[in-house]
């Protein structure tokens, strides 16, 4: 139960750091997202089913946070925990240029799906602009992971983040 709470929590601070802290270290007026960085986290660390669940439910907590397209955020973390699920059999988790290289191709895909889907409902998006928000979006991501991953990696293998073992859960 502490290691929900203690994952709940670290969401909260995810959703609103980028409108405190990184408003004024914004680039452009283009902030990490800070969510989606949080569930490759989660993703690269458990078995693919719950990934996508955490995903999908951290989506629906952050749609529900901003008041827009509810489920617009629950699909698409559900599809970056799916795709760091497909990835993490083969990634070396400790390797941390590696994992800065997952983080920005896969949030890259996240924030294309992103703009597709908004396009698609009808927001009008300018290619140029879109290009640049996602890669800015993505180069952010990936310049955080130095300075969150080892903290969170450690965590999840050795700390509060560390699932149960298999014998405690029978018990």
């Amino acid at each position: 139960m502490k290691r929900f709470i203690v994952m709940l929590l670290i969401l909260i601070v995810c959703l609103i750091l980028p409108g405190t802290i990184f408003h004024y270290w914004s680039w452009a007026g283009i902030k990490p997202d800070l969510a989606m960085l949080w569930v490759i986290y989660i993703a690269l660390h458990h078995r693919p089913a719950q990934g996508i669940v955490y995903g999908f439910v951290i989506g629906l907590i952050v749609d529900f946070y901003l008041g827009r397209y509810i489920g617009l955020y629950a699909i698409i973390l559900a599809v970056v925990a799916l795709l760091i699920s497909m990835l993490q059999q083969r990634w070396y988790r400790e390797n941390i240029p590696l994992t800065m290289v997952l983080v920005f191709i896969v949030t890259v895909l996240g924030q294309t799906l992103m703009a597709l889907i908004a396009t698609t409902a009808g927001l009008n998006w300018y290619l140029g602009d879109a290009v640049k928000v996602i890669l800015g979006i993505s180069f952010y991501n990936c310049l955080l992971v130095p300075l969150t991953y080892p903290f969170i990696h450690k965590s999840f293998t050795e700390g509060i983040l560390q699932p149960k073992k298999k014998i405690e859960q029978q018990l």
